[in-house]
């Protein structure tokens, strides 16, 4: 077999800590040329995602070490290996920013998972305290590997799982949800084949991974058995992307759960969700904006700019409190007379935010499916 890996940058020496989780972050990007359309906010994203992991490296650093894995794949003409590994398991200090991007031939999806997995687990599989969070992103099916087929990547696909490996994928022009049943991929999510679908994934891929790291800050013990520390990254990895649709009928509201419903400045809550809120979750008649019970009041009504101003404070006041869920409804879309697609893009920022669930509708006019467990 062909190395797949002569083609790299050196990895500058770091010695791992026995005290510490060694997160090595594996990231596989399709460059086949249907990606041509996709360059800027590709190469932005996958920045965007070093950028995620270099600040956790800072903010978790007593107990955390991380690592980056980039490979890039595609079959194209001459001498240019199909598998390209740009960064091999370096340390996320040593990292700069990407820009080798330039998107030509087919899609050897299956050898470029295969080669790419294979390499870093041989590379990690004797360090206990190290563990794999993978992340593909693909516009098409499978047409050109030549040595893997879709069975074996599934095979392998499993046996990391088991033994606490993340993986998440990313995809476009394609059924996502078919070909990652096939390979055993519980976390999905599809884009539309657009700047804004593939920039609004990749964001909510790096939230996705900042919440895995605070969790496995919060959960790595140096001391405990290989074979719990096992059992801690499988429970994380089922966690990676959380449920993020607000549910079409919401009757009861967990503990750490707020219902955010759209109202008038006034805090008649006379009707629809509003009238709800008051007789189900503490919304109180007369206040028109914010908290009040286990409910969240947004202006709707007058002016455009001023609810756009009500969105974007409800959004900062929901970053400031990540452990409560804000399950959003179809704030505007009712007596405020606005449409959808009119709101939901003033809900962009919340992309961001793993506490914050739209509905569905609102998430396609973002551009992305987002898909339930």
């Amino acid at each position: 077999m062909n190395n797949p890996f002569k083609n790299i940058k050196k990895e500058s020496g770091q010695a791992v800590d026995p005290n510490k989780a060694h997160i090595y972050n594996l990231i596989i990007v399709d460059e086949s040329g249907s990606m041509g359309g996709l360059v800027g906010v590709t190469v932005g994203g996958i920045n965007e995602t070093i950028g995620t992991i270099r600040k956790a490296q800072e903010d978790f650093a007593d107990k955390q070490q991380h690592f980056l894995t980039l490979v890039c794949f595609d079959e194209r003409q001459g001498n240019v290996p199909p598998i390209r590994t740009h960064i091999d398991a370096m340390p996320i200090g040593s990292v700069s920013d990407f820009h080798d991007y330039c998107p030509t031939g087919c899609t050897p999806l299956f050898d470029a998972m295969v080669e790419s997995l294979t390499a870093l687990h041989e590379r990690i599989k004797d360090d206990e305290n190290a563990t794999g969070v993978v992340t593909v992103i693909t516009d098409g099916l499978e047409n050109a590997s030549r040595k893997w087929s879709g069975e074996a990547l599934r095979k392998l696909i499993e046996q990391l799982k088991e033994e606490g490996w993340t993986f998440s994928y990313m995809g476009s022009c394609h059924d996502v949800v078919e070909v990652t049943m096939k390979l055993s991929i519980d976390h999905v999510m599809a884009f539309d084949h657009d700047d804004l679908g593939a920039s609004n994934s990749w964001h909510r891929d790096s939230s996705s991974k900042r919440a895995y790291y605070e969790r496995m800050n919060r959960d790595f013990n140096a001391n405990e058995s290989r074979e719990m520390k096992m059992a801690m990254h499988r429970a994380n990895a089922r966690a990676y992307y959380a449920d993020r649709i607000t549910p079409d009928w919401i009757d009861q509201l967990a503990d750490d759960e707020v219902f955010v419903f759209g109202s008038n400045p006034e805090g008649t809550h006379t009707g629809g969700a509003a009238a709800y809120a008051v007789k189900h979750f503490g919304a109180i008649v007369g206040q028109g904006e914010g908290i009040q019970g286990k409910s969240y009041a947004i202006p709707t009504t007058g002016d455009f700019d001023l609810f756009n101003e009500a969105v974007q404070r409800f959004i900062e006041y929901a970053a400031l409190r990540p452990h409560k869920r804000f399950l959003v409804t179809r704030v505007g879309c009712g007596n405020a007379g606005y449409s959808v697609r009119e709101v939901a893009r003033l809900f962009i920022r919340a992309i961001r935010l793993e506490n914050i669930s739209l509905p569905e509708d609102f998430w396609e006019i973002l551009g992305l499916k987002l898909y339930k467990k």
